[in-house]
């Protein structure tokens, strides 16, 4: 069963607006009263539709999928359960059903984000013995050569600015080989070789982040993906990526 996106609401719900007043403008004896308190008492459904959507989601997208395995998103299941708290709060408090203090709300949003902030940079840093890594702040750099190189573990940071990387001439060491991600108000993208051996994982808080096509993102969202991994995997790349309020996109060489 597909299910209607809050984009697709936002629209009907303009242009029904849009009909109506235009009706009202021009046709003689057609007069519709536009009771636009009410409509927008009705602006929670967008969140609730986005939080089924997103809770529907979270169940099919996990299992084998073009040669890689798909972990269970909680991520996504976590920003599905509190957008349907949000929609079905608000909603009932709009219609009278029930009424809560909004404020306590808001005193807890923001605190609870920092703290979900600080754990998600504090967790899965990169090995200490690598010596790659790269640093951004308000400005871009790249990462790769059009030669054969050895790519190492690290740390990349993007504050406020871009990293491109390309990985597609890469020398992939034996082992694991750590690629810690992190993009704050800022965006990091990797261009990887084709068909080579990966652990992803990723999450954003109030941004966005992308596996070749899986693409996650809004208030929480994460996921992790194995591509090419077995009991015979002698080298791999382990990706973390963190977006917060900024992107990271993985893509793969297509040749």
């Amino acid at each position: 069963m597909r299910f209607i996106g809050g984009r697709f609401l936002i629209g009907l719900l303009i242009l029904g607006v849009g009909m109506i007043m235009l009706l009202n403008n021009l046709v003689d004896g057609i007069e519709i009263d536009l009771n636009i308190g009410l409509i927008l008492s009705y602006w929670p459904v967008i969140p609730l539709v986005l939080g089924l959507n997103w809770l529907i989601a979270s169940f099919s997208s996990t299992g084998m999928e073009e040669g890689r395995k798909v972990f269970f998103p909680w991520g996504q299941f976590f920003t599905a359960v509190i957008a349907i708290a949000v929609g079905v709060a608000f909603l009932g408090r709009n219609l009278g059903y029930f009424d809560f203090d909004i404020s306590l709300a808001f005193n807890l949003f923001w605190p609870v984000i920092l703290i979900m902030i600080g754990i998600n940079l504090l967790r899965g840093r990169a090995h200490s013995g690598g010596r790659g890594g790269q640093f951004t702040f308000m400005s871009g750099s790249e990462v790769g050569d059009s030669q054969p190189w050895k790519l190492e573990s690290g740390s990349y940071f993007a504050l406020m600015g871009g990293i491109e990387m390309d990985l597609t001439n890469a020398e992939i060491p034996n082992g694991e080989t750590v690629l810690d991600l992190t993009a704050i108000m800022g965006g990091i993208e990797v261009k990887l070789p084709k068909d080579i051996s990966v652990i992803y994982e990723g999450s954003a808080i109030m941004g966005g982040t992308s596996f070749k096509n899986n693409e996650d993102g809004g208030l929480i969202s994460g996921r992790k993906i194995e591509q090419n991994i077995d009991e015979h995997t002698s080298s791999f790349i382990r990706i973390q990526a963190r977006a917060i309020m900024g992107g990271i996109e993985i893509t793969e060489a297509k040749i």
